[in-house]
């Protein structure tokens, strides 16, 4: 292995073969999902009239995620080349037919179904990064700059819909989405790796990765952490409200996403060998301690600080935990295995700001920061103690 190679930098990570060819239209054809919700929202809104239809049709697109880990056992079973453009096709043409539509029902039966075939390309880039990597010690730090990159990606995202919506309409911002996402998708599967299948194993479950015991616990961990997390993003909301100055969310929300930036940038500059529950327990703590700091805020700038703290540790998190879960699973079922990750942090992201919503009403939002920042300890002491055993 050369010099540059040991060095283990993300410049040596992007110099291995194939991995611009795949990773750059793979970083566009992700971008659209930093779009999208935005600009979904909006189109429906400006079609109807209505906020609660527009919310409707957006929460449906993300109900229509939990389909992602079956899509990426396609992905595996018949390659990337013949599974990822269909579903990229289907789905910008959904998106499209969206803009052209004002009748609510149908909206949202659109645009849930048009979800159902959103392609799973983070799963399909990291199965990338496995084939890349092989052979060097470099698919943590692989794996540390995709995380980054998607952090950015949904920094940059919701910036850029508002622009295009400001400056020429929300149907025109969701067709840039849909073209993103196509053709994102189609130059990726020109790269050669994307043609390798990975057959399933003669006595393969139909649960597939979810049989394992150890992912199971993996997936628990993330979903009750979303859930505590996401309170965060709905306490900063109620916070900037009660503060006049609604505007300042999406700052606040802005430093969540630059603290993770950061957390990746040193993540991946270092090199592990605790194990992925220590390195869990450890980074669930940190965001813990973000979030009491932020029940304590008594003005916007610190709670920004705050929360900049607690985002130090979302992208290790995903890195850690994506790790683990390819540990744990057998090569056949490693791009369902790291679906599933995301999966559950969907999932427990919707169920905390749920219920989030509710303690705010009652006790005001620093009282949410509590909860969510008290359910944090929880899981780390949890982690810590079965670790001990």
């Amino acid at each position: 292995m050369s010099s540059t190679l040991r060095a283990g930098s993300y410049r040596a990570v992007l110099l291995l073969p194939s991995a611009l060819r795949t990773f750059v239209p793979a970083l566009a054809g992700r971008l659209a999902y930093g779009l999208l919700s935005l600009s979904t929202l909006f189109t429906v809104h400006d079609a109807t009239g209505s906020f609660a239809v527009a919310g409707a049709a957006t929460a449906g697109f993300g109900l229509a995620s939990l389909s992602m880990p079956y899509k990426a056992r396609l992905v595996d079973r018949y390659s990337q080349r013949r599974v990822l453009p269909p579903l990229a096709l289907v789905c910008a043409l959904g998106l499209v037919a969206t803009t052209f539509l004002s009748t609510p029902g149908l909206l949202v039966v659109l645009v849930t179904v048009t979800g159902l075939f959103a392609p799973p390309l983070g799963p399909s880039m990291r199965s990338n990064w496995r084939l890349i990597t092989d052979g060097t010690d470099l698919k943590e730090r692989a794996y540390a700059l995709d995380a980054i990159c998607e952090e950015s990606l949904y920094l940059a995202g919701p910036m850029l819909a508002g622009l295009l919506i400001s400056l020429w309409s929300a149907p025109a911002a969701l067709v840039c989405t849909a073209v993103l996402l196509a053709v994102g998708t189609c130059l990726m599967v020109t790269s050669p790796l994307t043609s390798r299948t990975t057959p399933p194993s003669p006595m393969r479950h139909p649960l597939g990765p979810l049989t394992n015991a150890g992912l199971r616990r993996i997936l628990l961990v993330i979903l009750v952490t979303a859930a505590g997390v996401g309170t965060a993003y709905l306490c900063v909301a109620g916070f900037a409200q009660a503060e006049g100055k609604p505007g300042a969310a999406g700052f606040v929300e802005a430093g969540i996403g630059l603290g993770s930036v950061v957390g990746g940038l040193l993540w991946g500059r270092r090199k592990h060998t605790r194990s992925h529950e220590t390195h869990l327990a450890g980074l669930i703590g940190l965001l813990a301690a973000g979030l009491l700091a932020a029940s304590l805020a008594s003005h916007l700038v610190v709670l920004g600080l705050a929360m900049g703290l607690a985002g130090v540790a979302v992208a290790p998190l995903f890195v850690v935990s994506y790790l683990a879960a390819d540990e744990l699973t057998p090569p056949d079922q490693r791009t369902e295995a790291s679906t599933w990750i995301n999966t559950a942090n969907n999932l427990g992201s919707s169920a905390g700001a749920s219920l989030t919503g509710v303690l705010i009403d009652r006790a005001g939002p620093s009282y949410g920061f509590l909860a969510g920042g008290a359910l944090l300890v929880l899981v780390s002491a949890t982690l810590l103690s079965r670790r001990r055993r």
